[in-house]
């Protein structure tokens, strides 16, 4: 059965494909065409950009081109990140997806680098403002959360239970702390009901000791009040340590899994081991960053001479950790050595999914199952 071929969506429709360039889309020849071609392609970056994502792309360039170092980096972060993305990022895209000469000259790119160096200085006039102001006084978040519950909870119930019990008052009917509706009412969560229930169990360990006679302080602590009116108040603070763990249980329920945020592109593959090219075999490699998110990527081994194909029918596309692609189906993604890979490589480099798809099944050479590992003898051919 024919793959059936991915749909566009209406804004890859109106504004074309992610730009990338290399031996499968060259850079137009003509200077009128160069110039047509690089105003859609920044604008296409223009119209897709993420203000976070973008912000990273710049500063890594910072670091891998200009190398920034960690000082630098912290100065020009001390910026708003419009003062270094602005007028920076479409074109440190275009470098990056493959684009090489006009108009994105030798002068272009020194434009384009001193924007970012002015901004690292400003950056460094902001770290030394900030070095003169007085370091604000940070409260850990344990302390945060222990004068929360002394402030909340713990104040209301030393107004609604202790205050009554201090004048003699232990009926059931008149001395209530509703629990569980007072923690959703202060928000008191995790570390909260642990120290919540530290101190009504410390108060309910006192009252057991009297009641039961275990204690000899405690008797005589709680020797004012009578046998039953303590029976009444382990019965309350019973009550309390069962809705803090009710309380807990459904916290753990109704918590919502934090969703992992895929990092960006070139940040995924800042530590990819590849081969860049080769000149007996004649290959160039694509850019790595065009790799996440694709939905297939053709490598190729140059010294064991296999080729992989790695296949993904999901909307997120291939990703990239360290050295290995991950994301790829097993069951339709392949390798195989290549006995002619002089007549195979260049049809993969320019036919069509469905031509390729031909190719590869008309290979006579045995078919195994790729592991997505990259090493320094692979050349990464495409990515559609």
């Amino acid at each position: 059965m024919a793959k059936q071929k991915r749909l566009k969506n209406a804004d890859e429709a109106f504004m074309g494909t992610r730009p990338s360039y290399g031996p499968h889309n060259p850079v137009p020849e003509s200077k009128e065409d160069r110039d047509k071609e690089y105003r859609r392609a920044t604008h296409w970056f223009y119209y897709f950009e993420n203000k976070k994502k973008s912000a990273e792309t710049v500063l890594t360039y910072c670091k891998t081109h200009l190398k920034f170092s960690k000082q630098k980096l912290i100065n020009i972060k001390k910026l708003p990140d419009y003062k270094f993305r602005m007028g920076t990022y479409q074109h440190i895209e275009m470098i990056n997806n493959g684009w090489v000469g006009f108009p994105l000259t030798e002068e272009r790119i020194n434009e384009i680098n001193q924007r970012l160096y002015d901004a690292e200085a400003a950056g460094k006039l902001v770290v030394k403002e900030d070095d003169k102001k007085p370091k604000p006084v940070v409260i850990p978040p344990a302390v945060r959360m222990y004068n929360k519950v002394l402030e909340t909870i713990w104040n209301d119930f030393d107004t609604m239970v202790i205050d009554k019990w201090m004048d003699g008052e232990f009926d059931k009917k008149k001395v209530i702390f509703p629990t569980y509706s007072l923690l959703q009412l202060h928000k008191i969560k995790g570390a909260g009901l642990n120290i919540f229930k530290e101190k009504i169990q410390f108060e309910l360990d006192l009252v057991y000791d009297s009641y039961h006679k275990k204690c000899d302080q405690a008797v005589e602590a709680y020797s004012h009040i009578k046998k039953g009116d303590q029976r009444k108040m382990l019965d309350l603070l019973n009550g309390i340590i069962e809705d803090i763990e009710r309380m807990r249980t459904n916290s753990k329920a109704t918590r919502i899994p934090r969703a992992k945020k895929p990092k960006a592109s070139d940040k995924q593959v800042e530590n990819l081991n590849y081969k860049p090219d080769d000149n007996d075999a004649k290959l160039v490699s694509i850019n790595p960053i065009m790799i996440p998110g694709k939905n297939k990527l053709f490598v190729y081994n140059t010294k064991n001479k296999v080729l992989f194909s790695y296949e993904n029918d999901s909307t997120a596309g291939f990703e990239v950790r360290g050295s290995t692609v991950y994301n790829w189906n097993e069951n339709t993604s392949i390798c195989t050595t290549l006995r002619k890979p002089d007549d195979v490589l260049p049809q993969i480099l320019t036919k069509t999914e469905k031509q390729i798809d031909k190719v590869l099944s008309s290979l006579t050479t045995k078919v195994k199952k790729p592991t997505g590992r990259i090493n320094k003898d692979c050349i990464l051919l495409r990515v559609l």
